[in-house]
């Protein structure tokens, strides 16, 4: 397994390296480093015409502060890097250079946090935006996190081909000593339950589940302040959600839900996106 940590060298982003160290031990896997800067993303040329001393002055001055700021962002990202990792400074797009880079891992960790007030309402920032384009399962880690390790997962299902994608996925977990259980919630809103109807659920989530879960879980409530909390009763460091990808659109197809639990949940959250071939 190969992991990246993308890093703004902020509080949360450390948490994140944290968890991101923990899975390389657990794993013996190699663990990356990446900072991405916009600052000085290009220096245009200087055209001919206006290549006076005041601007090729300019210029010196603006390729010796990126020199300088370089040599800074090295110095940091080597405290960042574990043994055998190597550290990248890319220039550019944060997510587009980030896209590009996690073609060559099998996990991303990192920390997500809001770069203004509109990531209270939609999932913004760089790990938002990542988290809908990324084929690449993504561990995000929030300011409120306490996580220090991943020894317990608490896998969502809602059945779905995603879901059921999710739970394959998150087996190497399993494989290496972390327990895994699996929750259902039936949404409250919308509950008329039929006589029967959670002793099936209850099956359905058994048989899901193969017996590699330690909890099964069928739970009446709300998915986005229910399943942190459950989590925590469960002393479960981490919540598992699929996520569908559709070829026609771009990104993810997070539902309302699973987009107010990536912003808002104490809890890391690890999302495993789906490649849905459905058409519209």
């Amino acid at each position: 397994m190969k992991i990246l940590h993308p890093t703004d060298f902020s509080a949360t982003a450390a948490k994140a390296y944290q968890l991101a160290t923990d899975l390389s031990q657990r794993f013996d896997a190699k663990l990356d480093t990446v900072f991405v800067q916009q600052h000085y993303e290009s220096l245009p040329p200087t055209p001919k015409s206006a290549q006076t001393s005041f601007h090729l002055d300019h210029a010196k001055r603006a390729e010796e502060a990126k020199e300088a700021e370089t040599e800074h962002y090295r110095s940091r990202l080597e405290y960042f890097t574990s043994d055998g990792g190597e550290a990248h400074l890319l220039w550019g797009e944060p997510v587009a250079k980030l896209l590009e880079l996690s073609e060559n891992y099998d996990l991303i960790v990192m920390g997500a946090h809001g770069a203004n007030r509109l990531d209270n309402f939609f999932l913004g920032g760089v790990a938002g935006r990542l988290v809908r384009r990324s084929s690449v399962p993504i561990l995000t880690v929030r300011d409120e996190a306490q996580t220090r390790s991943i020894k317990k997962l608490l896998v969502a299902t809602d059945f779905s081909e995603a879901a059921k994608h999710a739970w394959s996925w998150v087996q190497k977990f399993a494989d290496k000593g972390i327990e895994l259980s699996t929750v259902h919630v039936i949404d409250e809103a919308s509950l008329q339950i039929e006589k029967g109807y959670i002793t099936a659920v209850t099956e359905a989530l058994e048989l899901y589940s193969q017996g590699k879960a330690v909890h099964e879980l069928v739970h009446n409530g709300d998915v986005v302040s229910d399943l942190p909390r459950l989590a925590k009763e469960l002393g479960a460091d981490a919540i598992v959600l699929g996520i569908r990808h559709h070829k026609n659109t771009l990104g993810l197809l997070l539902g309302s839900q699973a987009d107010r639990l990536l912003r808002s949940s104490p809890v890391p959250i690890l999302s495993i996106p789906y490649a849905d071939e459905a058409e519209d």
